[in-house]
């Protein structure tokens, strides 16, 4: 497992839908233009399951501890790519995250207020909001 040493902030990633995922990223290091986000295990789970379909798969692989990601055309695999476990620097300390940014995928980063004017933004948080507790008793 690689340790990033530069410290990483927190940053909402986008890839051309209405979902925000919650991440990190180094400021001012992009690949082509494009932001390279890290994001923690909740959220890459997330990502597995809204970018996986019939021609994309990415499967988690609990004894490389990454995300494989497969694209595959007239039902064969035609790129691999994967997205690995690293500990990168935060201002809340040290976090186990996955490298998204580095398999040349088209990322752009947002700060929350800026996530939150995009129209029809969901954005997904590390993080699950507090329920609200309900007393049931009458």
């Amino acid at each position: 497992m690689i340790k990033i040493e530069k410290l990483s902030e927190i940053a909402y990633f986008n890839i051309g839908n209405t979902e925000y995922y919650e991440g990190y990223h180094i400021k001012g290091k992009t690949w082509n233009g494009w932001a390279m986000p890290y994001f923690e295990k909740r959220i890459a789970d997330l990502i597995k399951h809204n970018f996986s379909s019939s021609n994309f798969q990415i499967v988690y692989d609990k004894y490389t501890d990454c995300y494989i990601c497969k694209t595959i055309e007239n039902d064969k695999v035609s790129q691999v790519d994967m997205a690995e476990k690293k500990i990168i620097n935060t201002k809340d300390g040290e976090k186990e995250v996955y490298d998204f940014g580095s398999i040349g995928w088209t990322w752009d980063s947002y700060t929350l207020d800026e996530a939150k004017e995009q129209y029809n933004a969901n954005i997904i948080k590390n993080k699950k909001e507090k329920e609200e507790l309900i007393d049931l008793d009458y």
